[in-house]
């Protein structure tokens, strides 16, 4: 084991298990003393910031495109909880039926752009103390943020009312 070439790092140091795994990686030894058992894997008991970024950031896309259509006081929207998957389908006679929303799916799946995400954010952009929950809940509010926006812009509820 080599020593630590500056200042001592613990596992609660580097935030999450997975950016300690980087470090150890990066600098292909463990001079930190993070593998306490030898096996190549650091900080086995420490939180990790794993599989909840892509239901995080799929609730936040959802989210996020139903507070923007609901804002735009778009009518096709169904309202309580049943509008994140439902949407209105007009027809020629002013009658309507309720559909589910296909788009919810594709946002849905599109949160798996998440995980990658979460990596590089975590192990490039973020100070080593930032916590799983504040880098999850992070990427979460910019999904969000990100679905309100273009929801807001491409809605065309304008000249749907026309």
């Amino acid at each position: 084991m080599a020593s630590a070439s500056s200042g001592d790092l613990n596992c609660p140091d580097f935030g999450s298990r997975e950016r300690a795994q980087f470090e150890f990686e990066k600098h292909q030894g463990d001079i930190y003393g993070l593998d306490g058992d030898g096996d190549g894997r650091v900080c086995e008991w420490n939180g990790s910031t794993g599989w909840w970024s892509w239901p995080l950031a799929s609730v936040a896309l959802v989210s996020g495109r139903l507070i923007a259509r609901k804002k735009k006081a778009d009518h096709r929207v169904v309202p309580g909880i049943e509008g994140l998957w439902h949407n209105y389908e007009f027809h020629e006679d002013g009658g309507a039926d309720k559909v589910i929303d296909r788009n919810v799916f594709l946002l849905a799946a599109l949160g798996v752009l998440a995980l990658p995400m979460v990596n590089i954010v975590r192990d490039y952009v973020l100070p080593q103390s930032f916590t799983p929950i504040a880098i999850n809940a992070l990427c979460a509010v910019t999904f969000g943020v990100a679905a309100f926006e273009v929801t807001w812009r491409t809605n065309k509820i304008e000249e749907y009312r026309g």
